[in-house]
Protein backbone atom coordinates (compact mmCIF):
# COMPACT_ATOMS: atom_id res chain seq x y z
CA UNK A 1 0.00 0.00 0.00
CA UNK A 2 0.97 3.69 -0.89
CA UNK A 3 0.79 6.02 1.14
CA UNK A 4 1.41 9.66 0.20
CA UNK A 5 1.55 12.72 2.61
CA UNK A 6 0.97 15.97 0.81
CA UNK A 7 2.12 18.60 3.13
CA UNK A 8 1.42 22.11 1.49
CA UNK A 9 4.11 24.98 3.59
CA UNK A 10 3.21 28.46 2.16
CA UNK A 11 6.41 30.50 1.53
CA UNK A 12 6.03 33.65 3.73
CA UNK A 13 9.26 34.98 2.09
CA UNK A 14 11.01 36.18 5.34
CA UNK A 15 14.39 34.82 4.53
CA UNK A 16 14.27 36.99 1.11
CA UNK A 17 13.31 40.29 3.29
CA UNK A 18 16.22 39.58 5.72
CA UNK A 19 17.99 39.13 3.07
CA UNK A 20 17.56 42.55 1.38
CA UNK A 21 17.15 44.21 4.56
CA UNK A 22 21.35 43.21 5.18
CA UNK A 23 22.10 43.94 1.70
CA UNK A 24 20.89 47.43 2.00
CA UNK A 25 22.87 47.55 5.37
CA UNK A 26 26.23 46.73 4.07
CA UNK A 27 25.56 48.87 0.59
CA UNK A 28 25.07 52.14 3.07
CA UNK A 29 28.20 50.71 5.38
CA UNK A 30 30.18 50.46 2.14
CA UNK A 31 28.90 53.98 1.26
CA UNK A 32 29.72 55.55 4.41
CA UNK A 33 33.38 54.27 4.03
CA UNK A 34 33.90 55.62 0.91
CA UNK A 35 33.22 58.77 1.17
CA UNK A 36 35.29 58.39 5.11
CA UNK A 37 38.25 57.53 2.69
CA UNK A 38 37.32 60.07 0.35
CA UNK A 39 36.86 63.18 2.90
CA UNK A 40 40.18 62.07 4.38
CA UNK A 41 42.34 61.97 1.78
CA UNK A 42 40.91 65.59 0.85
CA UNK A 43 41.70 66.86 4.65
CA UNK A 44 45.47 65.19 4.05
CA UNK A 45 45.85 66.99 0.58
CA UNK A 46 44.69 70.21 1.97
CA UNK A 47 47.02 69.97 4.85
CA UNK A 48 50.30 68.84 2.73
CA UNK A 49 49.29 72.03 0.94
CA UNK A 50 49.04 74.29 3.72
CA UNK A 51 52.52 73.22 4.90
CA UNK A 52 54.00 73.31 1.09
CA UNK A 53 52.67 77.25 1.67
CA UNK A 54 54.00 77.42 5.41
CA UNK A 55 57.40 76.47 4.49
CA UNK A 56 57.69 78.50 1.39
CA UNK A 57 56.46 81.35 3.87
CA UNK A 58 58.98 80.43 6.04
CA UNK A 59 61.70 80.12 3.66
CA UNK A 60 60.99 83.77 2.05
CA UNK A 61 61.01 85.34 5.68
CA UNK A 62 64.21 84.21 6.52
CA UNK A 63 65.33 85.19 2.63
CA UNK A 64 63.76 88.62 4.03
CA UNK A 65 66.30 88.36 6.98
CA UNK A 66 69.31 87.72 4.58
CA UNK A 67 67.94 91.27 2.32
CA UNK A 68 68.45 92.59 5.29
CA UNK A 69 71.60 91.75 6.59
CA UNK A 70 73.24 91.32 3.16
CA UNK A 71 76.63 94.05 3.47
CA UNK A 72 77.84 93.03 -0.01
CA UNK A 73 75.34 94.67 -2.29
CA UNK A 74 77.21 93.55 -5.50
CA UNK A 75 76.37 89.86 -4.33
CA UNK A 76 72.12 91.41 -4.09
CA UNK A 77 69.51 91.40 -6.43
CA UNK A 78 66.81 93.12 -4.64
CA UNK A 79 68.29 96.79 -3.47
CA UNK A 80 70.33 96.56 -0.50
CA UNK A 81 68.36 97.65 2.92
CA UNK A 82 70.56 100.43 5.26
CA UNK A 83 68.83 102.17 7.26
CA UNK A 84 65.65 103.48 5.71
CA UNK A 85 66.89 104.97 2.64
CA UNK A 86 64.82 104.66 -0.45
CA UNK A 87 61.83 103.49 1.80
CA UNK A 88 59.01 105.23 1.11
CA UNK A 89 54.92 105.48 1.62
CA UNK A 90 54.06 103.92 -1.58
CA UNK A 91 56.17 100.86 -0.97
CA UNK A 92 58.17 101.52 -4.19
CA UNK A 93 60.07 98.37 -4.64
CA UNK A 94 58.76 96.45 -1.69
CA UNK A 95 60.49 98.92 0.80
CA UNK A 96 57.72 100.89 2.89
CA UNK A 97 58.44 103.58 5.18
CA UNK A 98 55.40 106.17 6.39
CA UNK A 99 57.30 108.41 8.73
CA UNK A 100 58.46 109.16 12.52
CA UNK A 101 55.35 107.76 14.93
CA UNK A 102 52.88 107.25 12.04
CA UNK A 103 51.05 103.84 12.08
CA UNK A 104 51.37 101.87 8.86
CA UNK A 105 47.74 101.03 7.32
CA UNK A 106 46.04 98.81 9.17
CA UNK A 107 47.60 98.88 12.41
CA UNK A 108 46.03 101.08 15.57
CA UNK A 109 45.29 104.69 15.08
CA UNK A 110 45.71 104.44 10.78
CA UNK A 111 42.19 102.28 9.89
CA UNK A 112 43.24 102.11 6.13
CA UNK A 113 44.12 98.69 4.63
CA UNK A 114 47.51 96.74 4.62
CA UNK A 115 50.54 98.36 2.74
CA UNK A 116 49.92 94.90 0.82
CA UNK A 117 46.53 95.79 -0.21
CA UNK A 118 46.96 99.61 -1.53
CA UNK A 119 49.97 101.03 -1.36
CA UNK A 120 52.25 98.71 -3.40
CA UNK A 121 53.57 99.50 -7.17
CA UNK A 122 53.69 97.36 -10.03
CA UNK A 123 57.54 96.38 -8.82
CA UNK A 124 56.23 95.70 -5.39
CA UNK A 125 55.80 93.36 -3.67
CA UNK A 126 59.70 91.46 -3.21
CA UNK A 127 59.44 87.99 -4.93
CA UNK A 128 61.48 85.00 -3.20
CA UNK A 129 63.89 84.08 -6.09
CA UNK A 130 65.79 80.92 -5.64
CA UNK A 131 69.71 80.81 -6.03
CA UNK A 132 70.17 84.41 -4.76
CA UNK A 133 73.00 85.06 -3.02
CA UNK A 134 72.99 87.19 0.10
CA UNK A 135 76.70 87.81 1.76
CA UNK A 136 76.69 88.68 5.53
CA UNK A 137 80.35 89.30 7.35
CA UNK A 138 81.71 87.07 4.05
CA UNK A 139 79.83 84.06 4.65
CA UNK A 140 77.66 83.39 1.47
CA UNK A 141 73.66 82.28 2.07
CA UNK A 142 72.09 81.06 -1.12
CA UNK A 143 68.38 80.78 -1.25
CA UNK A 144 67.25 77.37 -1.58
CA UNK A 145 64.72 76.01 -4.22
CA UNK A 146 61.25 75.76 -3.34
CA UNK A 147 59.36 72.71 -3.33
CA UNK A 148 57.42 71.65 -6.98
CA UNK A 149 54.52 73.46 -7.70
CA UNK A 150 54.95 76.07 -4.88
CA UNK A 151 55.39 79.37 -6.96
CA UNK A 152 57.64 81.82 -5.50
CA UNK A 153 56.43 84.07 -2.60
CA UNK A 154 56.50 87.60 -1.81
CA UNK A 155 57.27 89.91 1.21
CA UNK A 156 57.24 93.78 2.00
CA UNK A 157 59.97 95.21 4.52
CA UNK A 158 58.26 98.25 6.57
CA UNK A 159 61.24 100.28 8.02
CA UNK A 160 60.83 101.71 11.95
CA UNK A 161 62.88 104.01 12.98
CA UNK A 162 63.08 104.04 17.03
CA UNK A 163 65.55 105.76 19.55
CA UNK A 164 64.99 104.24 22.59
CA UNK A 165 65.56 106.33 25.95
CA UNK A 166 69.28 106.46 26.78
CA UNK A 167 69.96 104.79 23.27
CA UNK A 168 70.99 105.83 19.84
CA UNK A 169 68.69 105.26 16.90
CA UNK A 170 67.90 102.21 15.58
CA UNK A 171 66.46 100.37 12.66
CA UNK A 172 63.56 97.63 13.08
CA UNK A 173 61.96 95.95 9.80
CA UNK A 174 58.61 94.56 9.85
CA UNK A 175 58.54 91.94 7.23
CA UNK A 176 55.49 90.55 5.57
CA UNK A 177 55.68 87.43 3.41
CA UNK A 178 52.92 85.70 1.21
CA UNK A 179 52.95 82.33 0.44
CA UNK A 180 51.13 80.16 -1.62
CA UNK A 181 50.91 76.36 -1.58
CA UNK A 182 50.24 74.32 -4.62
CA UNK A 183 46.51 75.07 -4.76
CA UNK A 184 45.74 78.55 -5.90
CA UNK A 185 43.38 78.97 -2.75
CA UNK A 186 45.88 78.01 0.08
CA UNK A 187 47.53 81.13 1.29
CA UNK A 188 49.72 81.78 4.23
CA UNK A 189 50.62 84.90 5.42
CA UNK A 190 53.30 85.63 7.78
CA UNK A 191 54.95 88.60 10.01
CA UNK A 192 57.71 89.02 11.97
CA UNK A 193 59.78 92.25 13.67
CA UNK A 194 63.51 91.55 12.33
CA UNK A 195 66.23 94.03 14.20
CA UNK A 196 69.40 93.17 12.38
Amino acid sequence: MNAKFCFQQKQLGATFVTGLIFLVVITLLGITAMKTASMEERMSGNLRDRNLALQAAEMALRYAEQHIRDNDPTTNTPMPVIGVTGFDAACTAGLCYYGTGIAAPGEPGNPGNPAWVTNCTPLCPIAYVAGTVFRVDGIPYTAPALPAGVPAPTYLIEGIRKTPPGSSLRYYYRITVRAQGAKQGTVVQLQEIFRP
